[in-house]
This record gives structure tokens, C-alpha cells and sequence, in this order.
């Protein structure tokens, strides 16, 4: 008798069980898995995942949206045949030879931001929240002009040009893109007066499809949504070198970039120490601390998803760097 009572009441709280599983199941489908993922966090000694580059690469809200936005790049040829370089990864090249065209192996840094509906209201836009994905190209070195004399060539080492994309949640996606030290978007930024040529900044946005088609200047590695203007005004394309697809691109996690801990020429800012870091919607492509008037702390709040370049301790050897080179990368080419 005491056996079947037993057996009776291990069958009930089977059955319970199992309508609990069920009903947290049914919930977590509901709400977008809110309490699976509360469920999980409630465990003893869960450590939350960190939410970095590397996890929106591969996380199913993010993942599918940042490789849906590279873009497809067209290079200028360069009238003097010297720069034929495409966006590469300065983990394995830092030197003009290893970049072009044919042995450079095509990269693009990715880094999310995502600013909530309270963030965007406090910054005068709205209620909706925005994501932006920033999209930053490395080049080993960067000339502006062939002049006799170096310091008229606009020349210096390392070069970091890129495309913001802005997604307001039920919106359409506009983008901009980098082009010396400036942000053009959804018009052409050189001025033109007495005392001379001038790229005024101008942080347009332009209206954008899947992998919008980019422009990228010989020489300076400026970028533009059309051939022509983009290093001078007035500035002719010297036609088309070559068209890099946008699965041709290894996609990077930008914010694993400072691991390697080197050392970029002053002249070139790279990304994660850029005003545009932690607040897509700057006027300019300087660092965060020489952005004078650019609305940050309080005006534009960082939540959860904007990530920050991860840190090192101590000095690393070459296989650190390999390693963490390897770590970086999550797969060889993006996928729609």
C-alpha cells in the first residue's frame, strides 16, 4: 500500500514539474526569453555574459543586424600607382605591402552602441531607443596629396576611416561615413571660400539599403557616398580599381583592438578613443577628449550594450598577440 501511495505521489510531482517547465517555456516565447534569462541569473554563482563586440557578433539580435549593414567598398585607383590598399587588421599588417589589393586579406572593426528610449529623449530625439553599428577600416598609412616636399603630402602612419549606421527602433537606417577628420552624410561637406577649400563638418545622415555601396579615395582613404568631391572640391575619380563585396570582409570585434597594445601614430586617433565611441551622433572624428561641446556624460547616456575596449595587464610576446588575434575573429566572412 505504501509503495503505490509513493509511486501515486512521485507521478504528481512529475506531472507539476512538467506543467512548470511548460508554462516557463510558454512564458519565455511570450516575452523574448526575459524569464529564462532571469531564471538563469538566479542561479548561485551565475556570472552574467558580458556584452562586448564579441558578444553582439554572435548573439541572435545583433549578430544577423551588423552583417546585414557592411558595406560593399569601391577603390579609387591611384593616379600614381602607389596606393592600392584595402582595410586590413593591424594584428597582421601594419605595412602598405601586406594591404594591397590582392595579398591584403579585407577587415572591418565592428562596434555596437545601443542607446535605450530615455537616452535618445535626454539627447532632444525622440522617445524610440537607436542602435548604431560602427564599421572602422584600418590602413597602414595615409596620403593626402603627391607633393615634392613631406610635410604638404598630408602623410602619416595608420590610418582609421569608417561608416556609422543609425537604426531607430521602427525606423529606417541612414548612415555616414569618415572622410579627414570630418563626417559626411547626406551632403558633400567641402566649403569653399576666400580663404580657400575647407571640409565643414557636416553629420547628415543618408538613407541606406542592405550593404550600402561606399566610396573610398586613393591616398587619403576618405570615404563618400558618391565617386566624386571626396578628397578636394572639384576632385575627379580616377576610376575604379577594384569593388570589394561585402562578404569579402573578415568582421572583427573592435573593442578587442587595444589588447594588442600598440602604439598608433598621433595623428591617427584610433576608434575606441574617439568622441564617435561612446557617442555616434558627434560632429567630429577626434578623441573624446579634445571634442570640445560634443554632448556626453549626462546628455547621452551608455547603457548596457556600449562596450569598452578591454584592457591588459603587463607586457605581451608576439604569441599573446597571435592568441589573441585568433580570439578576436569570428569567422572568415560575414553571412546575410
Amino acid at each position: 500500500m505504501r509503495r503505490g501511495q509513493s509511486t501515486i505521489e512521485l507521478l504528481v510531482l512529475l506531472g507539476v514539474a512538467i506543467g512548470l517547465t511548460l508554462l516557463v517555456a510558454i512564458a519565455a516565447r511570450a516575452d523574448g526569453g526575459s524569464v529564462r534569462r532571469h531564471l538563469i541569473e538566479s542561479i548561485p554563482g551565475h556570472r552574467p555574459e558580458r556584452r562586448d563586440d564579441r558578444w553582439a557578433l554572435r548573439s541572435d539580435p545583433y549578430g544577423p543586424l551588423i552583417r546585414r549593414y557592411v558595406p560593399t567598398m569601391i577603390l579609387e585607383r591611384d593616379r600614381y600607382g602607389e596606393d592600392a590598399a584595402v582595410p586590413t587588421d593591424p594584428g597582421i599588417c601594419r605595412k602598405p605591402w601586406c594591404a594591397a589589393l590582392g595579398t591584403g586579406r579585407p577587415a572591418i572593426f565592428t562596434h555596437l552602441v545601443r542607446k535605450s528610449g530615455s537616452a535618445t529623449r535626454a539627447a532632444g530625439r525622440g522617445e524610440q531607443g537607436v542602435t548604431y553599428i560602427q564599421y572602422w577600416f584600418y590602413y597602414p598609412d595615409s596620403k593626402t596629396l603627391h607633393a615634392p616636399i613631406r610635410e604638404l603630402r598630408g602623410y602619416h602612419r595608420d590610418d582609421w576611416e569608417g561608416m556609422i549606421v543609425r537604426i531607430p527602433d521602427g525606423g529606417e537606417p541612414a548612415a555616414r561615413v569618415t572622410a579627414h577628420q570630418g563626417l559626411v552624410g547626406s551632403a558633400r561637406g567641402w566649403t569653399v571660400s576666400a580663404g580657400g577649400a575647407t571640409l565643414a563638418s557636416n553629420p547628415g545622415w543618408q538613407p541606406i539599403a542592405e550593404h550600402p555601396v561606399i566610396y573610398r579615395a586613393a591616398g587619403s582613404h576618405a570615404n563618400g557616398f558618391v565617386r566624386e568631391g571626396i578628397d578636394m572640391p572639384l576632385d575627379r575619380w580616377n576610376g575604379d580599381l577594384a569593388r570589394v563585396p561585402w562578404n569579402a570582409f573578415t568582421l572583427v570585434a573592435a573593442d578587442t583592438a587595444p589588447a594588442l597594445r600598440f602604439r598608433y601614430d598621433p595623428a591617427a586617433t584610433p576608434p575606441w578613443m574617439k568622441a564617435l565611441w561612446t557617442n555616434p551622433e558627434a560632429s567630429g572624428t577626434g578623441s573624446a577628449r579634445s571634442a570640445a561641446g560634443t554632448p556626453r556624460g549626462g546628455s547621452v547616456r551608455k547603457d548596457r550594450f556600449t562596450s569598452r575596449p578591454s584592457r591588459r595587464l603587463g607586457t605581451q610576446t608576439e604569441q599573446d598577440r597571435f592568441t589573441s588575434r585568433s580570439s578576436r575573429r569570428l569567422g572568415d566572412a560575414p553571412h546575410g
